[in-house]
């Protein structure tokens, strides 16, 4: 139960620096050779299947979010499915991501398959692949 709850923690950490736009703390949550498929930056397309470093992922956010308010960004987990087997555990997340369209926000519901290992006492996200949720449709 203690790595479970140490797991939900990290996921929430891991969603409220992303809102944040915290990419150091961010990327303090993944291991060395982290990585992230899925859409990236504007214009990508709900199904971009490209896998990235961690270290890409963030410096595109990064230049991408730099002129939006912080308003017109956000994650937000709605729902955590989590199996655990060792140091090894698997997390689906339904999430919703406000992101920029245009000067306001439109509201997505995405799927997030978030792999996670216990390094050294720690549990450290390994992988995320983000895709659009079938009832994701823009809000």
């Amino acid at each position: 139960r203690r790595d479970e709850d140490r797991i939900h923690q990290l996921l929430g950490r891991y969603a409220r620096r992303l809102s944040q736009r915290d990419w150091p703390g961010v990327r303090s949550l993944f291991w060395q050779d982290g990585t992230y498929s899925g859409p990236i930056g504007p214009g990508a397309p709900a199904n971009f299947h490209q896998a990235v470093s961690i270290d890409t992922a963030l410096h595109v956010l990064d230049r991408w979010l730099r002129s939006v308010e912080s308003q017109n960004f956000d994650v937000h987990i709605l729902r955590t499915d989590l199996r655990q087997q060792g140091d090894l555990a698997a997390a689906w997340l339904d999430t919703r991501r406000r992101t920029p369209a245009g000067s306001t926000g439109m509201e997505r519901e995405w799927g997030e398959h978030v792999v996670l290992r216990r390094i050294d006492g720690d549990w450290r996200l390994l992988n995320v692949a983000l895709v659009s949720s079938p009832r994701g449709e823009a809000r």
